[in-house]
């Protein structure tokens, strides 16, 4: 195992840090591209409920990584443009999922056309190892106890 000191450890932090904003940044005006006029946002979340199970919004927010503010205003925008409904959870009166609406289906299957033939396939045939290594980076991060200031 390599020891680094505190600064160095801080430096490769920072660049740890800088890179995963940029290769994120990247991948969605990647995606935005691709798809023109649908945004990756819209992309995430119809790919959450593309399998017609329905999502909370907490799992809508895990799923796209967005907050609940933005989310919520971005559900209301998919909900005018009729893309995903709101319906109350029949196992949990108290929730209510998403769902992606024939339009949405449609929609996502057009988005997925799109990334398929904008080239986006072949960078995600590639990213196996990455995402195995990304997988294992944010369960150890979700695990650690850091000390708040």
């Amino acid at each position: 195992m390599l020891i680094v000191d505190d600064s160095t450890a801080l430096g490769a932090l920072d660049e740890l840090a800088r890179l995963l904003r940029g290769v994120s940044q990247e991948l969605d005006k990647t995606v935005a591209t691709c798809l023109g006029e649908g945004s990756p946002a819209r992309w995430h979340v119809l790919n959450a409920v593309a399998d017609g199970q329905g999502r909370s919004m907490s799992q809508l927010a895990e799923a796209t990584q967005l907050n609940a503010a933005t989310l919520t205003r971005l559900i209301d925008a998919m909900i005018a443009d009729n893309l995903v409904n709101r319906n109350v959870d029949a196992a949990d009166r108290r929730r209510v999922l998403v769902h992606a609406t024939r339009r949405g289906q449609l929609t996502h299957k057009v988005m997925n056309q799109a990334l398929s033939e904008g080239g986006v396939s072949a960078i995600a045939a590639d990213s196996a190892p990455i995402t195995e290594l990304l997988t294992a980076l944010s369960e150890r991060i979700r695990v650690s106890d850091p000390v708040a200031l």
